[in-house]
């Protein structure tokens, strides 16, 4: 199999891409080389491509970008470029992105196995939806910080940071990832609280916003939120290419209340 066909295949389950513009596409290596194996992970640091080679993985799968676009131009993020493809080189991996396609996956993308994963009834999604409501069975919002706390501590987390009113009540909680929660578009939901992460939100907007509307708000880590969809890809593809090892890379991203 070579890897341009992983690439072909997300390009016909994922019928809500743009796929003139998308950020679905190979950064780095050939994708014509043949593949010996394939790692998932929610991005490549370096010492996550290290283990993908160990694993004999010459084809590494990354919901996030590699290179740090924000940064360059700067002398540290320009030179770890050079070093990430000088290492992505010399194992001989082909780099490819899977963002679009798979945030939308039903089922078994990053907003429906998140949602999931927090073990709550959930409502039905539209395709293009980046949301989910969860039915959360009138906890109080300080009950369901420490309900959604005990869930991520396995995804390495150990704390939720809240925003409003402890007390609360609430029975519909919306949840979204990464820097799609758009919190006026989540309110509109008929929600009581809205589960959004670090990197979807901002406090002078967002958190003002949120104050002001008195609707209380729960954040974990970006890559918390997304952990469990990309453990899923590594199983979906398990089925749809079943010759072909599959490892799913868990990325160290330390997240620490102190």
């Amino acid at each position: 199999m070579r890897a341009v066909e992983v690439r072909e295949h997300f390009r016909e389950i994922g019928t809500w891409v743009d796929w003139d513009h998308t950020c679905d596409e190979f950064l780095h290596g050939d994708p014509e080389n043949e593949v010996q194996g394939i790692a998932v992970a929610w991005i490549p640091t370096n010492a996550a491509i290290d283990r993908a080679a160990v694993a004999g993985c010459d084809l590494f799968i990354t919901h996030e970008p590699a290179f740090y676009g924000g940064y360059s131009g700067c002398p540290s993020a320009d030179a770890l470029v050079e070093q990430k493809r000088d290492l992505l080189s010399g194992y001989g991996m082909t780099l490819l992105r899977c963002h679009d396609t798979w945030d939308r996956m039903p089922d078994v993308g990053i907003v429906d196995t998140w949602a999931a994963f927090l073990g709550f009834p959930t409502q039905p999604r539209m395709t293009g939806s980046f949301y989910r409501v969860c039915l959360t069975g009138g906890l109080r919002v300080r009950e369901l910080a420490e309900r959604v706390r005990e869930e991520v501590a396995e995804l390495g987390q150990d704390a939720v940071l809240v925003l409003g009113d402890l007390d609360k009540p609430v029975n519909r909680l919306a949840v979204g990832t990464g820097a799609i929660t758009h919190l006026p578009s989540m309110y509109d939901l008929g929600v009581d609280a809205i589960l959004a992460t670090d990197d979807g939100i901002n406090y002078w907007d967002g958190g003002l916003w949120a104050v002001d509307i008195a609707i209380p708000l729960l954040v974990v880590n970006h890559a918390t939120a997304e952990k469990p969809g990309m453990m899923a890809l590594a199983r979906y593809l398990r089925q749809v290419f079943p010759e072909t090892p599959v490892e799913y890379i868990d990325i160290e991203m330390p997240y620490t209340h102190v």
